[in-house]
C-alpha cells in the first residue's frame, strides 16, 4: 500500500479546475480593487497639493492686503 492510498485523499481535476477558476476570479476582484485605490490615492494627492497651494498664498495674500490697506489709509491721511 503506497503513502497516498494510506492517506484516502483524492483531488480531482475539477476540483483542481474550480479552485483555478476561483483563484482567477479573486485576482481579477484583487487587481480591480488596486486599480480603484490608485485612482482615489491620485485624487487624494491632487486634493492635498491644492490644499498646500492654498496654504502657502495665504499668508502672501494676507500681507499683500495688510500692505494695500497700509498704503490706502497713508493716502487717505495725507490728503485731510
Amino acid at each position: 500500500m503506497s503513502e497516498r492510498d494510506s492517506l484516502g485523499v483524492s483531488i480531482s481535476a475539477r476540483e483542481i479546475y474550480d479552485q483555478i477558476v476561483g483563484l482567477r476570479d479573486d485576482v481579477r476582484g484583487l487587481t480591480q480593487t488596486q486599480t480603484t485605490t490608485a485612482a482615489e490615492l491620485a485624487d487624494h494627492e491632487n486634493r492635498l497639493r491644492a490644499i498646500e497651494r492654498w496654504r502657502y498664498a495665504a499668508p502672501l495674500a494676507g500681507v499683500s492686503a495688510l500692505g494695500a490697506i497700509v498704503a490706502e489709509a497713508i493716502r487717505v491721511t495725507g490728503k485731510a
